[in-house]
């Protein structure tokens, strides 16, 4: 459901599909898989900053936190995961239409193989590389999905 035609956020929770969902926060699987399991975690209701979030949807959001973290361990073996709330790039146009949701990259200090693809992190236990890209065919991320899938609790 989009709740705003002209946030680019609301648009993209209309056309992925989720990993998983609750009540107040859906998480989606980025075309852009180069560290393993990089996800956006996006609050379904339109919601500008994080101060504006209720506590129902803080306590929520905890909750994805702890389910999405040892998926990714159970999975693949993450080690450390790093959460963004960056909604920067809301402020390109005018007007401003920003939409709270979390960049998730879980990170590895070892490579990883799924569907013949090798996954590393070579800046492991440093700041993530924005330029570490590896986009991945649908066919690959729907493994990718399956194997999280299968660990989420």
């Amino acid at each position: 459901m989009i709740e705003n035609n002209t946030c680019e956020v609301c648009q993209a929770l209309a056309h992925n599909e989720p990993l998983f969902e609750t009540r107040f926060w859906t998480v989606t699987l980025s075309q852009d898989q180069g560290y393993l399991g990089r996800c956006y975690v996006t609050l379904k209701e339109h919601r500008e900053t994080l101060s504006r979030l209720s506590d129902k949807q803080w306590q929520e959001f905890v909750e994805v936190v702890r389910k999405l973290e040892s998926a990714m361990a159970a999975s693949f073996g993450a080690k450390l995961f790093n959460w963004v709330c960056l909604m920067n790039n809301a402020y390109q146009k005018q007007p401003a239409q920003p939409h709270v949701h979390w960049h998730f990259r879980p990170r590895y200090d070892h490579k990883v193989k799924v569907g013949g693809m090798v996954f590393d992190d070579p800046k492991f236990g440093f700041h993530y590389d924005r330029n570490q890209v590896k986009l991945v065919d649908d066919s690959l991320l729907d493994e990718i999905n399956q194997v999280i899938s299968g660990h989420l609790l």
